[in-house]
């Protein structure tokens, strides 16, 4: 007798917040691209920079639609002995987000296996956890991924431990690797070819993303703070 069906996606809370900011930045580039009409007078020299900053701001939210379009869709299921998924599986150049389709019997999963990724990308050292399973027959298919932050959160321990048990297996942990996987819209890698990092390496490359976290953090809220104050 299979276990009864469970399904993991992104709730609606979250759905909620990526519409409001993709909302948001569109209304901020409408309010930049009239600005010069609003204030009237001749063009100034300036009114060049607050249309570069009106494209700008649609250009994130027209990212933010995408990523609302990724989180809508991605959905694992686990139901009647079979894995069930629609994961993001790259994008093309103009970061639209594509999707890949996983049925696979649980019985075909040779095993669940998690790992922690360092990754460095316009100079940001962060941090992301990454599921994936290897089929019988030895592909390797990422599901889904992880950075580490307060929102936009997949329950991975959850999704592993749950595929694991109803396959009979154990979850395997890879350890910490340095990885150059963009991970865009909580995509996995299906490459897990990146040696694991001795725990030394691992400890050090992870309290540097910690730390490249909260002064990131910290300069947000002061950004905040500083535009409150003007």
């Amino acid at each position: 007798m299979h276990a009864s069906p469970v399904t993991w996606s992104y709730g609606r809370a979250n759905q909620i917040l990526i519409g409001f900011v993709a909302a948001f930045m569109f209304g901020v580039a409408a309010l930049l691209f009239n600005l010069p009409a609003i204030v009237g007078g001749p063009g100034h020299d300036t009114d060049w920079m607050v249309e570069s900053c009106a494209v700008v701001m649609a250009g994130f939210g027209v990212f933010m639609s995408f990523g609302l379009t990724a989180i809508v869709r991605t959905r694992i299921s686990l139901a009647a002995g079979t894995l069930d998924a629609t994961v993001p599986a790259h994008h093309n150049w103009l970061l639209v987000p594509r999707f890949r389709s996983i049925k696979l019997p649980l019985s075909q999963i040779r095993s669940v296996e998690r790992r922690q990724e360092i990754v460095r990308w316009f100079g940001v050292t962060s941090l992301r956890d990454s599921l994936s399973i290897v089929s019988a027959g030895g592909e390797r298919i990422g599901l889904i991924s992880n950075t580490n932050g307060p929102s936009l959160q997949f329950p991975l321990s959850e999704i592993a431990d749950a595929i694991a048990s109803a396959a009979a297996i154990q979850v395997t942990d890879d350890g910490t690797v340095r990885s150059n996987a963009q991970g865009l819209y909580g995509e996995a890698s299906s490459n897990w070819s990146e040696p694991p990092l001795d725990p030394a390496s691992a400890s050090q490359a992870r309290r540097i993303a910690i730390r490249t976290a909260q002064i990131c953090g910290l300069l947000v809220v002061f950004a905040i703070l500083l535009r409150a104050c003007l």
